[in-house]
């Protein structure tokens, strides 16, 4: 049954391997994309070469106003993507979003690391909020919108808003109570050391002379105000 056991688990353990490799890989790239994500506008130009050209023909008399709009509207088409003026400004509005979007999968991935359910409850529920956000962005961005109309009604910010509002609130709160509960850990901590130190003097007393028993609690206050002192810290 043993050996059983041990061969299930030697089997296993090369697949869990995989596994955990492959995470790290997602998350690496995960952090990379959402780092550069809004600098990658940077690589595309601001102005297609025929559009300026087209302006600097127009402006130097070359052109009709006839022919310098019907021109206009045909760069329009050609460098137009889905509804942004260029590639330049599409890219530029999807950035952030992406970069959010990736922070808060990281801080979700990293939740599952947490020994205080409280600072896990909180993280993943703030990080959440924030993936409501970013793929709200997200989806604004590559909407296929009608021409009349670029953007999503009132109502639907307002219900994000309140979504968002309604998960941060109660991430906050559980990271609030970690933070509660971590004080109180402390301050008991800190009545279990003095308690102790009172006992240990009592011992020394009864078993050092008066000169011993100086030196010993004097090495153990050290001691114990020091670790005192990293804690506050």
């Amino acid at each position: 049954m043993l050996k059983q056991s041990v061969e299930k688990k030697s089997k296993t353990q090369p697949i869990e391997g995989i596994k955990t490799k492959i995470l790290i890989i997602i998350i690496i790239s995960g952090a990379v994309l959402g780092s550069v994500a809004p600098f990658l506008h940077m690589l595309s130009p601001r102005t297609a070469k025929e559009k300026i050209i087209l302006e600097d023909q127009y402006e130097k008399g070359e052109i009709s106003l006839e022919f310098y709009k019907n021109q206009k509207k045909v760069l329009w088409q050609k460098y137009q993507f889905i509804g942004f003026k260029n590639f330049r400004r599409f890219l530029y509005a999807i950035g952030l979003p992406i970069a959010l979007f990736m922070c808060s999968f990281v801080l979700i991935f990293f939740t599952r690391f947490s020994n205080d359910n409280f600072i896990k409850k909180g993280s993943f529920i703030t990080g959440t909020a924030f993936q409501f956000t970013s793929i709200f962005f997200i989806t604004w961005t590559i909407f296929p919108f009608e021409s009349d109309k670029y953007d999503f009604n009132e109502s639907t910010y307002y219900n994000l808003l309140m979504i968002c509002s309604v998960l941060l609130s109660f991430g906050f709160y559980y990271m609030s109570k970690s933070l509660a509960y971590r004080k109180l850990e402390i301050r008991e901590l800190i009545s279990l050391t003095m308690f102790l130190r009172r006992s240990l003097f009592k011992k020394i007393d009864s078993q050092e002379s008066k000169v011993d028993a100086s030196i010993e609690k004097e090495k153990i206050d050290d001691k114990v105000y020091e670790t005192l002192e990293k804690v506050a810290e």
